[in-house]
């Protein structure tokens, strides 16, 4: 038995039969209504291959499988999909900007037009506020994060002003859950930077503009925005977020990991569990750490503390309805489907994976 289980019902209309996908809530809640569907999109380096997530928590590749980027965007490292399923939008590497898309009734990408935005130096990350509002990418080469407006159309247009400064080596970027508050985790300094969100979305270091984390990539925040988790180099670091975005670090202020090389991390639907990626030196059946989440935030390993995934996990995330976790394998070229048991553990699918070569990372959203 699982979480928010998703089901298919159909009743006669009219003599036709007309079916309608449900897709429960971990509360119980229809999320999407009727005809809701699920779609996931993967950076690939050189596109975004893209999926439909079946009624059991598969990937069943979309008509094209795989979006290719405009030729002047060949290292696409980065998605992110809006979390109202309008619009996705690609970091590209080594070419400084941002791929720009729709997303159709049917979940694939469509370019707009202009396809691309200039970010900055080596673009590194984006992501989109809960509102789809705005967009920040990071410039790794640069030291800045860019933020942007999205158009009623969904084009990006420059805030004033455009970039703002960070520590170095900045890899990922986490919006509180109400669109207030922003922090990017920088492997190289070892720093998580703050910053809150204004009303016209600038950015706004805080007070205390960053945190030790050493070796911080991936950091994730739990959808009641009281807690960041943010993977380190041999375990996870936990804070508290204060009602200013002010993080302060949990007693312990690190829980261990089962391998070394940690990359991403993401916190159930209901906000029990958290899972991380753990790269482990790139070995196939790299493992998937997971914990059970107190009501304090604070982080215990599961029994067992983890699973196998494939070669070198990259990124993780859970699905909208809060049963599924994919995790993207970089080494391999696959994507990793597991399932979530009722006390947090995860089981592998069958097929337990498919694949998305030079997947390094995923980004999932519903309607």
């Amino acid at each position: 038995m699982v979480k928010g289980i998703r089901s298919f019902k159909s009743f006669i209309l009219g003599g036709l039969i007309v079916g309608i996908a449900l897709i429960s809530g971990c509360a119980g809640e229809t999320i999407g209504g009727p005809l809701a569907a699920e779609f996931v999109y993967v950076a690939t380096g050189t596109g975004v291959a893209q999926y439909a997530v079946n009624l059991s928590g598969q990937l069943t590749p979309l008509s094209p499988a795989e979006v290719v980027t405009t030729p002047s965007a060949t290292t696409s490292v980065w998605v992110a999909a809006s979390k109202d399923a309008k619009y996705a939008y690609t970091a590209n590497g080594v070419q400084g900007n941002i791929s720009q898309y729709s997303i159709s009734a049917s979940g694939t990408l469509v370019p707009l037009v202009p396809p691309t935005v200039v970010s900055g130096s080596n673009t590194k990350c984006v992501e989109i506020t809960p509102d789809t509002k705005y967009v920040y990418s990071i410039n790794q080469s640069a030291s800045t994060i860019s933020q942007f407006a999205i158009g009623t159309d969904g084009t990006l247009s420059a805030l004033s002003p455009a970039t703002m400064s960070i520590d170095t080596g900045g890899e990922s970027i986490a919006i509180t859950p109400d669109g207030k508050y922003l922090y990017v985790s920088c492997s190289s300094s070892g720093f998580i930077d703050a910053f809150s969100i204004g009303v016209n979305g600038q950015l706004t270091p805080l007070t205390v503009p960053n945190y030790v984390a050493t070796g911080a990539i991936g950091a994730s925040i739990s959808p009641d925005g009281k807690y960041l988790y943010c993977p380190i180099s041999t375990g996870v670091a936990q804070f508290s977020i204060g009602i200013d975005g002010a993080l302060t670090a949990m007693t312990p202020a690190t829980v261990a990991g089962t391998g070394v090389g940690n990359t991403a991390f993401t916190v159930s639907i209901d906000g029990k569990y958290g899972y991380m990626a753990v790269f482990n030196g790139g070995f196939p059946g790299s493992p998937v750490d997971q914990f059970s989440i107190g009501l304090t935030g604070a982080l215990t390993p599961l029994t067992p503390p983890s699973v196998a995934a494939g070669n070198a996990p990259q990124w993780i995330i859970t699905e909208p309805a809060g049963n599924y976790i994919f995790v993207a394998n970089g080494n391999d070229g696959t994507i990793s489907e597991f399932l979530i048991g009722v006390n947090g553990t995860l089981t592998p699918q069958t097929p337990a994976f498919v694949t998305a070569t030079g997947a390094v990372h995923l980004a999932v959203t519903s309607r």
